[in-house]
């Protein structure tokens, strides 16, 4: 079992802090409609930064789920590992029904996922860099449409193949039911499986079925306060980690806009949200577990 980075196989045991959801090299701009470029990350000084103050706080792997048409980019991805010895996890796949490029709506699911497997066996973007895990698979606010359901049997066509994770866009975190169903219908291995933006979803009996079935959820988007309180954060995954699901959470930001490492950055995760749980009772070795042993279990095939 080793995990595969974007410089290469790693021994799992090498992971120390893990961002589980991020974006570092990602454009959104014109999906999204913006003018000023916001949803467009690439190397850049202020990256750098940003990179030196995680692995200042012992954060030493990022899971990239930028894929394809999200603005990905293979080479910059590796340019990054290699100049901060950081291990980043590049990902395949296609996003949601609003971001597909158009052959996704052309191509059948054994097609998609014959570009997934590709990408995890031989390489991204015309290189040999292979992506490490299927993400952010997604589906849209409230439904997942048919294409949709399509991708997502693609992602499991090629997990099955491969062995590799996947890990979910619930969007708002809606939709994790819907997306439990397709997964349990076309027998995916539940335990190699994470259930993104679940911070976002507040039905609790809902994050309690997605755990029940062996899967990781992910709180991910930690420091979006438009979106939910970081203190409802807190209070809901303190609510999970007294019923016992330890082993099944994962932690991350999912930063995906310059504006976001203005007001918080990839490391408000590590200065901010991991003291409010343990000045919150939260004992070290089971933040431990979220941020490095989970991680290390759900990202090695």
């Amino acid at each position: 079992m080793k995990i595969q980075s974007v410089t290469g196989p790693i021994d799992p045991q090498f992971l120390q802090k893990t961002m589980i959801h991020e974006h570092l090299v990602f454009d959104l701009s014109e999906v999204r409609g913006e003018k000023d470029a916001d949803s467009k990350l690439e190397k850049s000084p202020a990256l750098d930064q940003e990179i030196k103050r995680i692995i200042e706080s012992g954060c030493n792997t990022v899971v990239e789920v930028s894929n394809i048409g999200m603005g990905r980019d293979a080479k910059a991805m590796f340019d990054i590992a290699k100049k901060h010895n950081l291990v980043i996890i590049a990902s395949t796949g296609f996003y949601k029904e609003s971001v597909y490029p158009s052959f996704v709506f052309e191509k059948t699911k054994e097609e998609l996922a014959e570009i997934m497997i590709r990408e995890i066996e031989d390489g991204m973007d015309d290189t040999t860099i292979k992506a490490g895990l299927i993400a952010e698979i997604g589906s849209s606010y409230q439904e997942i449409t048919e294409t949709e359901k399509k991708v997502f049997e693609a992602a499991i066509l090629a997990h099955k193949k491969t062995g590799a994770p996947i890990s979910t866009h619930c969007e708002i975190g809606t939709m994790g039911k819907g997306q439990l169903d397709l997964f349990q219908e076309n027998n995916a291995d539940m335990s190699r499986i994470s259930f993104g933006h679940q911070d976002l979803n507040e039905n609790i009996e809902e994050q309690l079925e997605l755990l029940k079935s062996g899967a990781f959820i992910q709180f991910d988007t930690v420091g979006k306060n438009s979106y939910r309180k970081d203190s409802d954060r807190l209070s809901n995954l303190i609510e999970l980690l007294n019923f016992g699901y330890e082993d099944q959470l994962m932690l991350s930001c999912d930063i995906t806009r310059k504006s976001h490492l203005k007001s918080y950055g990839y490391n408000h995760l590590f200065e901010d949200f991991i003291p409010a749980l343990l000045n919150n009772g939260v004992k070290e070795e089971t933040i431990d577990k979220m941020l490095v042993q989970n991680p290390r279990r759900f990202l090695a095939f």
